[in-house]
């Protein structure tokens, strides 16, 4: 069963009457009473491994440990309404959460944020149609602004777009691909107008070499 389903259920239940204490363990705020978190073992091994954190009957966030490792491994996320936003994992499967997929759709594609630092600081965003990668977003110098732009077409990188400065927040180099994923050309936005111009000879090595794909 679903997460966030068996959630609802567990929900109600502690709200209808004495729980079931095999399933959902409910914990109260003691100066207002208010439930705080519900905790269950889902498949009733005796080992809880699953968290719920709520304010009265309003989720605000989830933890799983879905497979019976003893380390979390599924963290949701839910919005002021109580519906399910994004929902975490740790792509080494060791505990720390390091990626994000938000539920709903963004502009036709699903996001996924990723903190390859493994630290939480989103240094990654990536756009994707079904399995496809369609465009990504970096912060590679850890500032918290996006600085680096790619463009993929049926997976493959076609435009990688930079901005060297990374203060201005737009690009003013551009690396091309072919539909191979082979290096085309370098260009240039020197006036930072969206106006690219080919560059070549020593403009184009020096500009190739100071961006990186």
């Amino acid at each position: 069963m679903p997460f966030y389903a068996l959630l609802l259920i567990l929900l109600a239940a502690a709200c209808a009457g004495p729980p079931d204490l095999d399933r959902a363990r409910p914990s109260y705020d003691p100066f207002t009473s208010k439930l705080i978190q519900l905790s269950a073992d889902t498949n009733r091994d005796g080992r809880l491994d699953q968290w719920t954190f709520l304010d009265g009957n309003r989720p605000m966030r989830g933890e799983a440990d879905t497979d019976r490792d003893g380390r979390v491994d599924r963290w949701e996320y839910f919005n002021e309404a109580a519906q399910l936003v994004r929902v975490g994992s740790s792509s080494a499967n060791d505990g720390i959460e390091d990626t994000w997929t938000y539920v709903q759709p963004i502009d036709g594609a699903s996001r996924v944020d990723r903190s390859r630092s493994r630290d939480r600081h989103v240094d990654r965003r990536e756009y994707m149609k079904g399995e496809v990668l369609m465009r990504a977003e970096e912060d590679t110098n850890a500032d918290g602004r996006i600085d680096r732009w790619d463009r993929y077409e049926a997976g493959v990188l076609r435009e990688a777009d930079y901005d060297t400065s990374f203060a201005a927040a737009r690009p003013d180099r551009r690396l091309r691909y072919d539909a191979q994923g082979k290096f085309v050309a370098v260009e240039a936005d020197v006036e930072r107008d969206g106006t690219f111009v080919t560059l070549t000879g020593a403009e184009a090595a020096a500009a190739k070499a100071g961006v990186k794909r």
